[in-house]
């Protein structure tokens, strides 16, 4: 695949998109649809799911989002969904897209057999809106979040007994569907796509948020992608959405700990996330430093900075020393903690956090 693409994005409503986000249900369907509901975000992230002959074969150019959704609602809290049409480079006919994400923990064994009643639902809209015509092609996609990587069947055909596949040959209805199962992809592999930088940020958290020692051990590596995506056109609202999911999806998440690892490697995102912090502590989205728990500002600040040092190294695999571990917990100094969490994402070993 290319390197990945420029994050310049243009200031305007399609950059964001800020109601979607106000009108899903989950943090992962508000990031998913801000995100990728943008033909230029689908497209690099379909060329990169779907087969190359596919590929090949749709004029990408030509990607338009349609409306609707087909996910049923009882299922809401687990699938998001994004339709899209597109023309075949050959014929010049319609093309639809399906793009589904699985935001849940498991593996669903039924998925083909769900993928195939949304795009019958699909097809008879397109019946009724166009009587006569004949049905468009469908390509299904799946993007998934699901801790351990897909593991369910991705043909229809294989929710059948062997037996009844062959005897059915000629009356069985069958498709494949691509996954994009981002729990194994490294951050090299995320980073090499041929995707803009919010796209390919958004991936990234998507795959980590629900593990706060993988964020965080990872965090660093990104900054330069994130400080990208602050100084580019529109970025502080690009980077308020990434924030916002970050602060929601990740439960006890304090930003104050994702900004103190960005000081120093991305300074408008750094600042940027302040600000947002303030923002979701005003909303009552997220707890204040002290967490509730610690009498005083100050002290609840110490607290997590601690906390988040420990997280840091426990990530990387660093063994911490009781001595170490009672130095860092006895620290009260704010500034000298933040000096020790810049150092913890590449020091090579616990001990060396003191030497710098």
């Amino acid at each position: 695949m290319a390197a990945s693409a420029s994050g310049n994005l243009a200031r305007s409503d399609a950059t964001l998109r800020p109601s979607v986000a106000k009108t899903t249900k989950t943090p992962h369907d508000a990031i998913f649809k801000s995100v990728f509901q943008e033909p230029e975000h689908a497209a690099a992230e379909l060329r990169h799911i779907l087969p190359g002959e596919l590929v090949s074969a749709i004029r990408w150019s030509s990607l338009k989002l349609e409306p609707g959704s087909f996910v049923d609602p009882k299922l809401a809290d687990k699938h998001s969904d994004l339709l899209f049409s597109a023309t075949a480079e050959a014929s010049g006919e319609r093309v639809l897209v399906y793009l589904l994400f699985e935001h849940q923990s498991t593996n669903d064994p039924r998925m083909a057999l769900r993928l195939l009643e949304y795009m019958v639902s699909i097809w008879t809209r397109h019946t009724k809106s166009h009587p006569t015509e004949p049905l468009p092609l469908i390509i299904p996609a799946l993007l998934a979040q699901v801790p351990g990587g897909w593991s369910a069947p991705t043909r229809f055909s294989e929710l059948f007994a062997a037996g009844a596949r062959d005897l059915g040959q000629a009356v069985l209805p069958d498709f494949a569907f691509a996954v994009d199962d981002l729990h194994l992809a490294t951050d090299d592999d995320l980073r090499q796509r041929a995707l803009p930088d919010q796209a390919t940020v958004t991936l990234w958290l998507m795959r980590d948020v629900r593990d706060r020692a993988t964020l965080f051990a990872h965090l660093a590596g990104w900054a330069d992608v994130l400080e990208r995506v602050a100084r580019s056109p529109g970025g502080d609202d690009v980077l308020a959405l990434l924030l916002r999911y970050i602060a929601v999806a990740s439960g006890d998440l304090q930003l104050s700990e994702f900004r103190d690892i960005l000081k120093g490697r991305a300074p408008a995102a750094e600042s940027l996330s302040m600000t947002i912090a303030e923002q979701l502590r005003a909303e009552g989205r997220i707890e204040g430093e002290t967490k509730g728990r610690v009498a005083g500002r100050a002290e609840g600040q110490v607290e997590g900075k601690a906390a988040a040092l420990l997280v840091i190294l426990g990530a990387r695999g660093l063994h911490v020393s009781d001595d170490a571990q009672q130095r860092i917990g006895t620290c009260t100094d704010i500034e000298v903690l933040d000096h020790w969490i810049a150092l913890a994402v590449s020091v090579p070993s616990a001990d060396d956090i003191f030497k710098g």
